[in-house]
């Protein structure tokens, strides 16, 4: 799962009587729904598992079944925030509509109202999410009530005899496309030299010394979720300053606050944090992407020499083209039967021996967002973890801030508090030594 928690202003989203205006909030988000087609569209697996399942309008689709509201239980704030987001996530989203939710949740302190977005994986990648999420704010109060919606009438869903000669034609043409792409650019001398060159790294990976972090079978099913926010300003400035990016001081972060956090059970020098990071790629309306394995020393003090580290390791990734190679490896659906893949990938991804921890970093809005007249005031991304990930950082940009969101096993992770407070010193540290 992907999503946000946003917090905004209570005071404009209300009525006289002090409870949140539902209806005018409904009609709100269903009058931008047409930008937003994917949002009434479930998916629809083929008989036999032939090919990809394949996305249907939903005829049934009903706007109060995705946007809902809930109050805290008292004396709420945002430790019940905390609890009722991670509640949510240990909840997978039914398959039989279209897979998101957005909540209105009161009972913040202030009289503040959160909004918790979040959808599957499967409707949206990060970036696509984060351009609906925005098509759902504007950049201004707007004026008057809310546009009716636009009319929509689903497509008739094909029969499951159509729906299987599209699939599977849908398959054949994809794997004719991967032979040719393979034919027009086969790999040379280099390449298969480089490939070579893995294999021993592969074959003793797993028995790696790993960190505190992983686990050697699939994560379980109980989340928690904690969140801050950073002031962006001086991040942006001591990037600038050692010739890096924001993503690269995000990383750096990262890696000195597990150095920190981990103390004694800090592998050993020659053991780095191998952090996955998504690289963009998603297209509107579904989730297309890449990522790149990132490797942090986790025995560098000085955050400066840590920042060139890490400046240096995401430079040779970038020149070395490993997002664009990996990138086909995601069409192996197309080449595995779907019955077999989907038995055996959970399996391979529960004792995968090559990443630690993801971070994710995405740039958000530069100027404040509003959602009918009350001003987001901050917000922090959250992701779940698949396979043995147990712990992934997800960071967001978003008027002249950075949201850190931390989500994780708790049975792995237990004080990802302790982790978060880690993350914000580590942010003073760094811009202290810039400066």
């Amino acid at each position: 799962q992907v999503g946000a928690v946003c917090r905004f202003e209570g005071r404009p989203l209300r009525d006289p009587s002090g409870a949140l205006r539902l209806d005018e909030l409904r009609r709100h988000v269903a009058s931008r729904l047409h930008l937003l087609p994917r949002f009434r569209q479930r998916l629809v697996r083929l008989p036999l598992d032939a090919a990809r399942p394949v996305w249907v309008d939903d005829a049934r689709f009903d706007l109060s079944a995705h946007l809902r509201d809930a109050a805290l239980v008292p004396p709420g704030g945002r430790a019940a925030l905390r609890r009722f987001v991670a509640d949510l996530l240990e909840h997978p989203l039914d398959e039989a509509r279209p897979m998101w939710e957005l909540w209105l949740v009161d009972g913040l302190e202030h009289g503040d109202v959160a909004v918790v977005l979040r959808a599957s994986h499967v409707l949206t990648g990060g970036l696509s999410l984060l351009r609906a999420a925005t098509a759902l704010l504007d950049v201004a109060p707007p004026h008057g009530p809310p546009p009716g919606p636009r009319p929509w009438t689903p497509r008739p869903e094909p029969g499951r005899g159509a729906l299987l000669v599209d699939g599977v034609a849908g398959r054949r043409r994809r794997q004719v496309r991967m032979v040719a792409e393979v034919l027009r650019r086969p790999p040379g001398p280099g390449q298969l030299l480089s490939v070579a060159r893995q294999v021993p790294a592969v074959a003793t990976a797993a028995r790696r010394a790993r960190t505190a972090l992983t686990v050697t079978g699939r994560v379980g099913t109980r989340r928690d979720v904690v969140w801050c926010t950073l002031p962006l300003d001086p991040l942006a400035r001591a990037a600038r300053a050692r010739g890096a990016t924001v993503n690269d001081v995000v990383l750096a972060l990262v890696a000195d606050a597990l150095r920190r956090h981990l103390g004694p059970h800090v592998p050993p020098p020659g053991r780095p944090a191998r952090v996955l990071v998504p690289v963009g790629g998603d297209s509107s309306g579904g989730n297309s992407f890449s990522f790149v394995v990132v490797k942090v020393p986790l025995t560098q003090d000085d955050p400066l020499a840590l920042l060139d580290v890490v400046q240096a390791t995401t430079t040779a990734r970038k020149s070395s083209g490993q997002a664009g190679a990996l990138r086909p490896l995601f069409s192996v659906v197309d080449l595995v039967p779907v019955a077999l893949l989907r038995r055996v990938a959970p399996e391979v991804l529960a004792r995968q021996p090559f990443v630690d921890l993801a971070v994710t970093d995405l740039p958000g809005s530069p100027v404040p967002l509003y959602l009918r007249g009350s001003r987001l005031l901050d917000l922090a991304p959250v992701v779940t973890g698949v396979g043995n990930i147990a712990c992934i950082v997800g960071v967001l940009s978003y008027c002249g801030r950075l949201g850190v969101g931390l989500t994780v096993d708790p049975d792995v992770v237990t004080d990802p508090e302790g982790l978060l407070a880690a993350v914000e010193e580590s942010a003073a540290r760094s811009t202290a030594a810039a400066d």
